[in-house]
């Protein structure tokens, strides 16, 4: 059995016998040549799997370990039997840490007033869903908007008209360019003219969902707006003058974590034994996962320290931000960006070195070293608390 993957799909070469050829290739080179003789196919969001690259092949089963699909043609793939499969919901909790994150950044930068705001997710799934539970398991104020399903309880549900008055906006939507609730340049020029200058803009879903020439025309208008960009339009080569425009712009990294991606590995490998009829291999126990490491570029100054005189909020958020900030995140993408030789290979760059960050599960803190408010907050956000 042979099998062709992405190399940077976690901890692939370590969950296979010797009856399995694994040739792990770079994302954005697997070709036609490299599956021609392959069983099955594993792949991330950067590789568009369709009849130019499967035809003739004896690809049979083709596993994302992503939980979008917009990279496959899955017309094609099931007109010719292909099993597919993907990872949906695996990121959903690294992707609510972004959002947090990206927010503890404005605290420091703006003071923003988190708790004292309303926060809109659009699309309640996998990550819009997880986003409202945690939002409201920190007492933050939601609403949700989806046309499609309702399933958070709790929460009012409102129009997108509505939902674009809030204090901060979130788009977790899937991209759909036909049928009754199309989203692809959802907010056009039209819906971004509606939104307040104080408005906090996230997307952390699908960058085609936002028309790249509208929101820049709206930063032009308005630069005061806070936009906060993991996705774009034209991924990986966003137009520049967008990414020096933003507040805080990432290279598609919100769901890229090691809990994320060993959990899309998981989903992955079994529904590829399933389909192969094989015994599902041996799971990396939690104990082999690496470490929590401070890495400067990505995070503020590891202190961990107990509240002193400062504000919950504001300590709340230094936590968080020595955990993972996309603001540092942001600010390397800008310089690589600007003296980079393409878009792609920064991305792929930025990508490698994010590979080892951690979800807050990750950092055990001492409870008593903060106030009950704050302590509560933390668990909440999903740090472990010890006493």
């Amino acid at each position: 059995m042979k099998i062709v993957a992405d190399e940077n799909i976690l901890a692939l070469d370590g969950w296979f016998g010797k009856k399995v050829e694994l040739q792990l290739v770079p994302g954005r080179d697997i070709s036609a040549r490299h599956v021609r003789d392959a069983d099955a196919l594993l792949v991330r969001s950067i590789t568009r799997v369709d009849k130019d690259l499967l035809q003739g092949s004896s690809v049979r089963f083709v596993g994302t370990a992503t939980s979008g699909t917009d990279h496959l043609d899955l017309d094609w793939l099931a007109q010719q039997g292909i099993t597919v499969t993907d990872a949906a919901g695996a990121n959903a909790n690294a992707v609510v840490e972004y959002v947090l994150a990206a927010l503890a950044s404005l605290i420091k930068q703006d003071d923003f007033a988190l708790w004292q705001s309303r926060v809109a997710v659009v699309g309640v799934g996998h990550v819009g869903s997880a986003l409202i539970r945690r939002l409201q398991s920190l007492g933050i104020d939601c609403v949700a908007c989806d046309p499609l399903q309702q399933i958070v309880s709790g929460v009012d549900y409102v129009t997108l008209e509505e939902a674009l008055g809030a204090d901060v906006v979130c788009l977790h939507t899937p991209l759909t360019r036909h049928g009754e609730y199309v989203t692809w340049h959802m907010l056009d020029h039209q819906r971004l003219s509606t939104l307040r200058p104080e408005t906090v803009l996230i997307n952390a879903g699908r960058g085609e969902v936002i028309a790249a020439d509208a929101l820049q025309a709206l930063l032009q208008r308005v630069p005061e707006q806070r936009v906060i960009l993991d996705v774009w339009e034209n991924e990986p080569a966003p137009a520049p003058a967008l990414l020096r425009q933003v507040t805080i712009g990432t290279p598609h990294i919100a769901g890229y974590s090691v809990e994320a991606k060993l959990a899309a590995s998981r989903c992955v490998l079994t529904s590829l034994c399933r389909h192969f009829d094989r015994k599902l291999p041996a799971m990396l126990p939690p104990s082999n996962l690496p470490l929590t490491v401070h890495d400067e570029r990505y995070t503020a100054a590891p202190r961990f320290l107990g509240s002193g005189d400062k504000p919950d909020e504001q300590v709340f958020a230094d936590i968080v931000l020595e955990t993972f900030s996309p603001a540092r995140v942001s600010q390397r993408f800008a310089e690589l960006y600007q003296h980079g030789p393409d878009g792609a290979q920064v991305f792929d760059r930025l990508r490698r070195e994010l590979a080892m960050r951690r979800e807050f599960s990750a950092s055990h803190l001492h409870a008593a070293a903060y106030s009950p408010q704050l302590a509560a907050w933390l668990h909440a956000a999903g740090f472990v608390l010890q006493a």
